[in-house]
């Protein structure tokens, strides 16, 4: 198991870039975690083992201003020591300081803090997993859900439930121990009953729940649309780089193009691929798989932006490209605006209107125009699917091991049902006491090294 009884350091903020100066947050957790600090740090004062102490950082013939903050145990985040170093310096003189206290302290692995928080009972397994939801959450709404399950109502819940699988439980033991003297602590009918109503608790949490695969990944918007119809264009003035090359050739686009869009509430996966309409050159093969593969992602986005050229006179292409997208967050971009006059833009947004049941979005990549709207169109519709996860302030947060855990313990009851119909007490006990444990894996008990493993690996370093 984990050896939990070395100091552990690692930087917890952003690296700063470049020659920038940057606010850094350096944190040291255990027994030797206020020597260890004090081997860079210079208290103006008495240094306190709780609290805020004002100093400096003195490295390499280096002194910058820094402040000391302590957090002693046991009521510390990791049930340790614990200490901040907070200071303003560039990233060379960043590695210097940790240089400086790697020399008496051992560099901390991904999530270790949280996972030192967990292992010293400061916090359960849903509340670590949370931690990693929260750091991982791109939008104010995962954060929402993430801090539900933070603030421990699913260990709550689950505890209450166990608590009543442990009163069947031992009911039914103690019906065993006194079989020879035909007393009965629970009839037959009523313990059916009761299994049957935790179980349906068991269920009501696992569709009322929020599910967090659906929240945490980043949402996923594709441009859809006929070839040279300034898909690539407007997938660089969206994301502000040149990430797709750019031609007036027709279907030089036939990987899968990807980015990741900073809105103003939230982010999203934001990708080109290949025409989805007419055949436009003799590659054959290489045309047909670059189709498939547009449509298949087209069809896996949550929303879709149909990139149409306003200056054509011939829509049918685009019209049956609409056909095959599926319904649902579609929106209407007109693009290559910049092409006509501002009547002609008018008299050809109204066509579009007509043909596709939709108002179109005029953008122009050359001028500009439109692209701050399309922008806050898609953060607004993404915002508006994300919230839906998070809609009910008393659902409870629940990730895919949650689910298992669950879903593995309604077995159990199940199970646990059927043998007291069949009369076969002893075994509907063993079934009982391994859904007691079962779910009792959400919280503390039971977990082995490789759970926590995998858990605590997709942390960042320092957190």
């Amino acid at each position: 198991m984990y050896d939990t009884g070395d100091t552990i350091c690692a930087l917890s903020s952003t690296v700063v870039a470049g020659n920038m100066l940057g606010k850094s947050i350096i944190r040291i957790s255990g027994s030797d975690a206020i020597a260890v600090a004090g081997e860079v740090f210079c208290p103006d004062e008495q240094l306190r083992r709780r609290g805020t102490t004002a100093g400096m950082i003195a490295v390499a013939d280096i002194e910058i201003d820094a402040t000391l903050y302590a957090f002693s145990s046991p009521q510390s985040y990791t049930g340790q020591d614990l200490i901040e170093l907070h200071f303003f310096a560039a990233a060379c003189v960043v590695e210097l300081v940790m240089a400086e206290l790697l020399a008496f302290a051992r560099q901390a692995g991904p999530g270790e803090f949280t996972l030192r928080a967990y292992l010293n009972g400061r916090i359960d397994l849903s509340q670590a997993e949370a931690v990693a939801e929260i750091v991982a959450g791109s939008n104010a709404f995962q954060l929402q859900a993430a801090q539900k399950l933070l603030a421990g109502k699913l260990s709550q819940t689950a505890a209450k439930i166990r608590e009543e699988i442990l009163d069947v439980l031992s009911l039914i033991e103690a019906g065993l121990d006194f079989s020879t003297e035909g007393i009965t602590f629970l009839g037959q009918d009523e313990a059916t009953e009761t299994i049957g109503r935790i179980t349906q608790a068991l269920k009501t949490l696992l569709g009322g729940s929020i599910r967090y695969e659906e929240m945490i990944d980043l949402p996923s918007v594709g441009l859809a649309g006929a070839s040279n119809a300034g898909k690539s264009s407007l997938l660089n003035a969206l994301l502000g780089q040149e990430r797709s090359i750019v031609s007036d050739q027709k279907a030089t686009t036939r990987d899968v193009l990807c980015g990741v869009l900073e809105l103003e509430k939230c982010r999203c996966t934001l990708f080109d691929c290949a025409g989805m309409g007419r055949a436009e050159t003799d590659s054959g093969l290489l045309d047909e798989l670059a189709a498939q593969t547009a449509a298949e992602a087209i069809k896996a986005a949550n929303m879709v932006l149909l990139c149409v050229d306003l200056a054509k006179t011939d829509f049918s292409e685009d019209i049956e490209i609409s056909r095959t997208i599926h319904d649902g967050e579609l929106v209407l971009v007109a693009t290559k605006a910049d092409l006509l006059d501002e009547q002609d833009s008018k008299r050809k947004s109204a066509q579009l209107t007509e043909l596709f049941d939709s108002q179109p979005v005029l953008t122009s990549t050359r001028s500009g125009r439109g692209i701050d709207s399309l922008r806050a169109l898609i953060d607004s519709r993404i915002v508006r699917l994300t919230a839906g996860a998070a809609e009910a302030a008393d659902r409870i947060a629940i990730n895919q091991r949650h689910r298992k855990v669950v879903a593995e313990t309604i077995e159990h009851l199940i199970a646990a049902a059927g043998q007291i119909t069949l009369g076969n007490d002893e075994i509907a006990a063993m079934f009982l006491r391994s859904a007691y444990e079962v779910l009792a894996g959400l919280e503390k008990e039971y977990i082995d090294e490789a759970v926590l493993e995998r858990i605590f690996s997709n942390f960042c370093i320092g957190k």
